[in-house]
């Protein structure tokens, strides 16, 4: 059940960046991009999630998954802070 909930989650981000990114594309508003940005990179810190649980659970993928998902929100936090109207 695990590797399930861990593939939706991953496909959830991709999907909600996806869907930020086009209305990004239609309004042009910078928010929408930082956000965008922000959850392709968790879909990337999921994609690590499941290398570390089900593909390759003798290796310890948890510091790059921090770090991955420290960055996502860092650009988000930026995106917040910098492109305030």
């Amino acid at each position: 059940m695990g590797p399930i909930i861990y593939l939706l989650c991953a496909l959830t981000c991709l999907g909600s960046a996806l869907l930020l990114w086009r209305g990004y594309r239609r309004t042009c508003q910078r928010l929408l991009y930082w956000s965008a940005l922000c959850f392709a990179i968790m879909a990337v810190s999921n994609g690590l999630l499941i290398l570390d649980m089900v593909l390759l659970p003798n290796i310890n993928f948890l510091p790059y998954r921090s770090v991955v998902t420290q960055i996502a929100l860092l650009v988000l936090l930026y995106g917040l802070i910098f492109e305030s109207d």
